[in-house]
């Protein structure tokens, strides 16, 4: 798995993120952040009565310089879980998300923090959103339910890295 790790983790340093606008994952003062998804994306879509949620392949999928990625880190998920099954990868670079639930994720997902960082723990509340517990992702995949449970990111100095392994 280290190896497989080394590979992600290299791909990522390499790659140019985009900047990205998710209202329920900013602080206060946040415009945007560096992270994107692959995969299945829940998006708003059509006009007058067609409007309305769908579940499409995100753009950025499609485009080669990130096929690469998603191949090494469908791998990466199924070194440590072959059974686990995912429609999306969140890829999030240095960003320290606020308290928020995935709202339109399915099930369990898996959360892993990669680079040369400290601090930056997933704070996992309870249901009711209190009693908040350090979770240490770094280098750990950590499973979890983030349309239930609502979760943080704790404050971090260095190169952070977190990617999500969920279903829509």
């Amino acid at each position: 798995m280290d190896k497989q790790k080394k590979i992600v983790l290299d791909l990522l340093r390499n790659l140019d993120f985009p900047t990205t606008q998710r209202p329920n994952v900013l602080r206060s003062g946040q415009t945007g952040y560096k992270g994107f998804v692959l995969g299945r994306v829940t998006s708003w879509a059509g006009k007058g009565e067609k409007a309305g949620y769908r579940k499409i392949q995100s753009a950025r999928t499609k485009e080669p310089k990130y096929k690469e990625l998603l191949k090494e880190t469908r791998k990466f998920m199924k070194l440590k879980d072959p059974k686990f099954k995912f429609s999306s990868i969140q890829f999030n670079k240095n960003h320290r998300s606020a308290k928020h639930t995935d709202s339109k994720n399915t099930g369990i997902s898996y959360i892993v923090g990669l680079g040369d960082y400290t601090g930056g723990e997933l704070m996992v509340y309870d249901e009711g959103g209190k009693n908040p517990v350090k979770k240490n992702i770094k280098n750990r995949f950590y499973k979890f339910n983030g349309s239930i449970y609502p979760h943080e990111t704790a404050p971090f100095k260095g190169e952070r890295y977190s990617l999500v392994f969920y279903s829509t």
